[in-house]
């Protein structure tokens, strides 16, 4: 009956609609229901990757996932609801390859309920929606045996990398153990001696590494880099002698993972002469790099008009707001997106940054993560000077070179070691005895001078203690090492990121530390941190789960739905940045005329007159009033972008399921009706 159907023009064309009918609800239906589909993408980015199948197989224990989605959170933010649609399905189709090791189960955590304490005792964390308090929750947990990890929280604007987030909590939860970060560096990061405070800190950034790894500092690499490791952090390694060099080149060799931070001018180094302990001004690892086709390129810094940094400067004995082509706030721009690493990385401050090579017989494949504009050139660092940070000197000499420029980046592939010959065979030198402070002490105070007037500088440096000499083994007293076989190439691909800058480590590039009853509160202006943290947490996993990094790259996004939204969030971004330069206008009109009925400008109290008063309460009025005004309009602004972006996911949807579908079954049906004319012509043709 079907066949002598199709044998009829109209059969055909009623057997095309039914087909493109069936099409619409069984997207509309059975994908929703089922979580069933067809993957089709280029490189099934719908499909669980072998990276993510062998991570699974090779947990033993049974895994528990709990997904805690709230539905309030469904009903007022409704892509939400289609998120935790798409996350569902991920990790149920992870489980379905599991081989039954994997069971989900989804809790909807109801306000001051028990699953709400059980998803916050899980390491969830609830985001509050207005300002009742109520906490909606999105997060996963995951728990083996005694173990419990978790999601904290599925932001959308990570889905292209949900796959590998994912991937990572199973893993973290099978290997609970912490990271173990070895670290070289001739930076104070592991303390300074304040004799202010009398107290010796070390600087920030390793107190963030410290809450997800285990940092060791290393002090001699050729006796301590070795397979203990899970990810080798060098930072600013200047005077490597060449058996800590050839230890290092073996670790790599041997598939040992590294994040490599240099600098052609480190500012913290010119300053530190100042407190009697001189740094390396300079360092580089080219020579092993440089056998790969990567290089840094020596005594050349960059400079960026557009990304440039405003700092007090001076010029023919005035000061003026000008920009420091060296100092850079990179931005979205600036930042590779499609990499773990750089991943959701908003804004980046530098300083006198180098400038990554490759050579064009490069061995290895070199993905930029930061880059500068078009409008930026390479600098000598001559031109910054000893005595005084030269601003205007750069902008004078500013000849934009029309390119992007690579200061960050991550190396892959094979190489071959950098030793071809083996271990040196020479014994090993001492190494270089430090710069003298009293011969540049009075020049490096003129530096920190001049850099203090920087409007990016803190009031004061830190103060330091010089280096002690370290401490030499007695001969004899622990066994030789049994020699290793020499690795003459890389036995797995490497996996290295490579960051020409070390000034971003410091502090002053990135958080605020205040005080905050006792205690000190670090508050972050810039993802600096974040960068360190995300490059080490992708490092120090399997290789495996560095595999998956690049599944969220090949995503094809509608083009014109990508512009039409970003044109709606620029429009309502613009109203909202308007609206907070009121509120602050307000808030800060308030406080001024708060202190001006309480202190006088020495701290003293102040009389002011009746009328005084009473016109200090109207204005006082107005203003709160404008504010609540101005907080509602920011409100609505914000929901009305909210509002938008649903409705053009909705509209997405129905072109997607059901207009898709429906255009093809009446393309079909104007063929049909034409191949009848045809033939209905071809046989009029024929009886005539």
């Amino acid at each position: 009956m079907i066949r002598k159907l199709f044998h009829t023009d109209r059969g055909w064309i009623i057997g095309i609609a039914v087909v493109g009918a069936l099409f619409v609800v069984l997207n509309t239906s059975l994908v929703g229901v089922t979580g069933m589909r067809i993957d089709l993408t280029e490189d099934r980015l719908f499909t669980v990757s072998d990276g993510t199948r062998n991570i699974v197989n090779r947990i033993k224990e049974p895994i528990k996932l709990e997904l805690y989605f709230s539905q309030t959170l469904l009903k007022q933010v409704a892509i939400y609801g289609n998120y935790a649609e798409r996350v569902r399905d991920v990790v149920n189709e992870i489980a379905a390859v599991s081989n039954d090791n994997i069971t989900v189960t989804q809790f909807d955590p109801e306000p001051f309920s028990e699953t709400e304490d059980e998803a916050v005792t899980a390491g969830l964390k609830g985001v509050p929606l207005d300002a009742s308090g109520e906490k909606v929750y999105f997060g996963l947990a995951a728990r083996i045996g005694d173990t419990t990890v978790a999601v904290p929280f599925f932001q959308p604007e990570r889905e292209a990398f949900l796959e590998y987030d994912l991937s990572k909590l199973l893993y973290t939860a099978a290997n609970p153990k912490k990271p173990v970060v070895g670290v070289i560096s001739t930076l104070p990061l592991f303390g300074e001696f304040a004799p202010r405070s009398g107290k010796k800190t070390q600087w920030p950034i390793i107190d963030v590494l410290e809450e997800t790894f285990e940092v060791r500092s290393i002090i001699d690499a050729a006796e301590e880099v070795n397979g203990e490791l899970d990810v080798l952090f060098l930072a600013h390694p200047a005077n490597l002698t060449s058996d800590e060099l050839y230890a290092i080149d073996q670790y790599l060799m041997s598939g040992g993972k590294a994040l490599i931070m240099t600098d052609p001018h480190n500012e913290m180094a010119r300053a530190s002469l100042v407190a009697g302990r001189p740094m390396a001004l300079t360092s580089n690892f080219n020579k092993l790099t440089a056998n790969w086709g990567v290089t840094v390129a020596e005594k050349k810094v960059l400079g960026d008009m557009k990304t440039a940094r405003l700092v007090n400067a001076g010029k023919d004995g005035a000061t003026q707001a000008a920009p420091y082509l060296l100092w850079m706030s990179l931005r979205q721009d600036n930042i590779n997106d499609s990499d773990a690493v750089t991943r959701g990385v908003t804004a980046i401050n530098v300083a006198s940054a180098g400038v990554v090579q490759v050579a064009e017989d490069a061995t290895v494949t070199v993905e930029p993560l930061m880059q500068t504009t078009e409008v930026s050139q390479v600098f000598d660092t001559e031109l910054i000077g000893i005595t005084e940070t030269n601003v205007m000197g750069f902008l004078d000499n500013f000849k934009p070179g029309g390119k992007k420029l690579t200061l960050a980046a991550r190396i892959s592939g094979h190489a071959v070691s950098a030793f071809p010959d083996g271990p040196p065979k020479n014994p090993r030198p001492e190494k270089s005895a430090p710069v003298k402070a009293d011969a540049k002490k009075k020049e490096a105070v003129a530096t920190a001078k001049s850099l203090k007037d920087l409007s990016l500088e803190p009031a004061t440096m830190p103060d330091s203690e010089p280096t002690k000499p370290k401490a030499v083994k007695p001969v004899g007293v622990e066994p030789k090492k049994k020699a290793q076989p020499h690795i003459a190439k890389s036995t797995q691909p490497l996996n290295v990121v490579l960051i020409a800058d070390t000034d971003m480590l410091h502090q002053r590039f990135w958080i605020r530390i205040q005080d905050f009853f006792g205690q000190q509160v670090m508050s972050p202006f810039a993802n600096n941190g974040d960068l360190i943290v995300n490059a080490l947490d992708n490092l120090s996993g399997s290789n495996d789960l560095i595999s998956l990094r690049s599944r969220g790259t090949a995503q094809r996004p509608f083009t014109m739905v990508k512009t039409m939204r970003a044109n709606a969030d620029q429009l309502y971004r613009k109203k909202e940045q308007d609206l907070v330069q009121r509120l602050g206008e307000a808030e800060k009109r308030i406080d001024t005329l708060q202190e001006k009925t309480s202190s006088g400008p020495t701290g003293g109290e102040i009389k002011v007159t009746e009328e005084q008063r009473k016109a200090f309460d109207a204005e006082m009025k107005i203003l709160q009033t404008d504010l609540l005004a101005v907080r509602k309009e920011l409100r609505n602004v914000q929901l009305d972008l909210r509002r938008d972006i649903e409705k053009l996911n909705g509209v997405l949807q129905f072109v997607n399921i059901g207009l898709v579908p429906i255009a093809v079954a009446i393309i079909a049906m104007i063929l049909g009706l034409v191949r009848s004319r045809r033939r209905n012509a071809a046989l009029g043709g024929m009886t005539s």
